[in-house]
């Protein structure tokens, strides 16, 4: 924990570790990290930020049916953001300790200027010593412009106040080599950089949260190449965030050790757009790797929605291959792939520019 010390340190707390199965929040869970947060302030000195999911449910009581379509969903964030954060404010305020709050969508951390404000703010908070409380505002959402889960975004406030430690805190204790509800399913204590996650089982997501243990290992497989160690732990043992960091509960992920080269590009790995992907052909495939552009004609796939602008996976077969920031939107790139340069102009009205992916704006996949 030494090399944390004076760090800014990002913690994602999903649904159930602060409100109940039924809605409301579970206090006594609360208080539990809440004093883990607080202690390793006063030892290591460190900068906490606080990723929290929850607000749904905290809103849920408030209604008197249980809420299914997505505008009753969100009228139950926009109940439960007020209560997420005077609950936060009660919490923190009886050790002296101020908290604000940050409601964010996709849209402005996929804008570099809008994204540059926010990285402005957060320091300026945690320079005064405020600890922020970050949520995705779920109350004007929606598929274009939404991160779909909070483990993208904790891994998206990490490369913005160069965090180098992530704790997700969720039902699971970390990750197992298979079910863990298996009599014989062991756990993973720590996995090296250089470990292979690709045949790990993952678990099925809960009835409250919109990520599982897949998208966790997407945040992980994002930032341990920037230089960023994650830990993946569980809610329910008391310390639990201090307990995990000793090493006595979840999986320890630690990071590449020569970060610096990956570092410059970590916009493009920490913002790639959820769900939505880019596959490509072989040809196309084997030009990435020569350091060449995306090239519409090389698209075999598009899967959205996404805007221009969005960081976007690219997949060769089934598995991710790189990342980029695409110059079409997910319904224009569906209408010039396969397309050479000299159709664009008749497959579509605005011709921005020749490639899909600029090879500037292209990172290769490390594993």
């Amino acid at each position: 924990m030494k090399r944390f010390r004076h760090k800014a340190i990002v913690i994602k707390l999903s649904s159930l570790a602060v409100t109940r199965e039924n809605g409301g929040f579970n206090h006594p869970q609360i208080n539990q990290i809440v004093a883990d947060i607080l202690a390793l302030k006063k030892k290591y000195k460190i900068k906490p930020v606080i990723v929290s999911s929850g607000a749904v449910n905290a809103g849920r009581m408030s209604f008197d049916i249980k809420p299914k379509d997505m505008s009753s969903l969100q009228a139950c964030s926009a109940v439960g953001q007020a209560k997420l954060l005077k609950m936060y404010q009660e919490k923190f305020a009886k050790h002296s300790e101020t908290v604000s709050q940050l409601l964010l969508t996709h849209e402005d951390l996929r804008n570099k200027q809008r994204s540059l404000n926010v990285k402005n703010t957060l320091d300026a908070l945690l320079e005064q010593n405020v600890i922020p409380v970050i949520n995705e505002n779920d109350s004007v959402s929606f598929d274009e412009i939404s991160f779909g889960d909070n483990d993208q975004l904790s891994a998206m406030i990490c490369e913005l106040v160069s965090a180098p430690l992530l704790v997700m805190l969720t039902k699971a204790n970390g990750l197992y080599d298979k079910d863990p509800a298996e009599l014989d399913a062991k756990r993973y204590q720590q996995i090296e950089f250089d470990d292979s996650l690709e045949q790990v089982i993952t678990l099925t997501k809960t009835s409250t949260g919109k990520g599982g243990m897949k998208t966790k290992l997407e945040a992980v497989r994002k930032l341990t190449p920037l230089g960023v160690d994650v830990v993946i732990s569980t809610f329910k043992h008391k310390q639990p965030i201090v307990k995990a960091l000793n090493g006595d509960n979840g999986t320890y992920f630690h990071c590449n050790p020569k970060p610096d080269a990956l570092k410059k590009r970590s916009w493009i790995l920490t913002r790639a757009r959820q769900h939505a992907t880019v596959s490509i052909d072989k040809g196309a495939y084997e030009a990435l790797l020569k350091n060449a552009s995306l090239l519409p004609i090389g698209v075999k796939a598009v899967k959205g929605p996404f805007l221009r602008g969005d960081s976007v996976p690219i997949k060769f077969g089934r598995k991710i291959v790189a990342y980029g920031i695409v110059e079409y939107s997910s319904k224009e790139a569906e209408k010039i792939k396969q397309c050479k340069s000299n159709e664009l102009q008749s497959a579509i009205r605005t011709v921005h520019t020749q490639v899909l992916i600029h090879k500037d704006n292209l990172i290769l996949k490390v594993h």
